[in-house]
């Protein structure tokens, strides 16, 4: 069975994590895909976008948030097909579920990673998909992933987000993955050979300057959010006052219907017709001519019912 396996000359480094995901995009003519996964606000797209950075050192390929985080599909896909990215990309999906509901999300989703796996092995590209539950993604959907990296928790003074990163390996046997711990293999002191599991990545806090453009984009892309969510709503609620308003919109009564109207709802008798065309000295047929005319009109009984005292 395969695992993340990292290999040093000499002595062991600091980010073996993103320097095993540079040497496939520049070395094994591979992709990545891999699934950032935590709460709100635990540091999921500012570690993705350190890692970018990290990986932007190591490989020599820019990182350009402005360009590189997106925030819908629609982005994401608009990002591949512009001609813009190149061997070694990073691409940076900021909680693409905001945007659209969760059924629908699932179902363009899951078109969209089928499509971004098939183009990915040729353009070999890091795609970092931040959400706060990999659910959202159906079981097929899943299986594309290479690696899951969940926040677990931010140490405010050294400025680090903590990560448990795993590599993810499917059987046909399991539903779920094999979430496996990275191997390093490097030299000592004395230049013998030792190897190691990685259980935690500490992320950096990426650069001010990242994060004040990220931080901005985020208000923007929210606050557009919102005014097409009020629109909306203000759709809605202009649709039902124009319910309302034909209901409302009735044909006045006329004389003659308004008073058989009012005799006839406030009546208790059982044979409230027959006392009513005495009480208005008008015939039976005349009675239930004119209900009839004021109910075609919107009219009803309830409505001229006068409240006892």
């Amino acid at each position: 069975m395969a695992n993340a396996v990292y290999l040093y000359r000499g002595k062991a480094k600091l980010n073996s994590w993103a320097r095993w995901m540079v040497s496939r995009t520049m070395k094994q003519n591979k992709n990545n895909l891999i699934s950032v996964v935590g709460k709100t606000g635990s540091g999921k797209t500012l570690s993705a976008i350190s890692i970018c950075e990290i990986m932007s050192k190591l490989d020599g390929v820019p990182f350009n948030v402005k360009e590189h985080v997106v925030f819908t599909l629609k982005e994401l896909m608009d990002l591949i097909n512009s001609g813009k990215l190149r061997r070694g990309s990073k691409i940076v999906c900021d909680e693409f579920q905001c945007s659209i509901s969760a059924r629908e999300f699932q179902s363009k989703a899951n078109k969209v990673f089928n499509y971004v796996l098939s183009t990915f092995r040729h353009l070999n590209l890091t795609l970092f998909f931040c959400t706060p539950f990999e659910t959202l993604l159906d079981k097929n959907t899943r299986k594309l992933f290479h690696a899951r990296f969940e926040t677990m928790s931010i140490n405010k003074n050294n400025q680090t987000c903590r990560i448990k990163p795993r590599f993810l390996e499917y059987s046909d046997f399991k539903a779920e993955p094999y979430r496996k711990q990275m191997y390093i293999f490097f030299k000592d002191d004395k230049g013998n050979n030792k190897s190691r599991q990685l259980f935690w990545w500490d992320i950096p806090r990426p650069s001010k300057e990242n994060e004040e453009i990220y931080e901005k984009m985020k208000v923007d892309f929210t606050t557009r959010l919102n005014k097409n969510i009020s629109l909306e709503l203000a759709n809605e609620r202009s649709l039902a006052d124009e319910h309302t308003e034909k209901i409302v919109d009735r044909k006045p009564l006329t004389d003659k219907q308004d008073k058989v109207m009012k005799v006839l709802a406030n009546i208790k008798e059982s044979n409230r017709y027959e006392v009513a065309s005495k009480k208005l000295g008008i015939s039976l047929s005349s009675i239930h001519k004119n209900k009839k005319l004021a109910e075609k009109k919107g009219y009803t009984l309830e409505e001229f019912k006068e409240n006892d005292d």
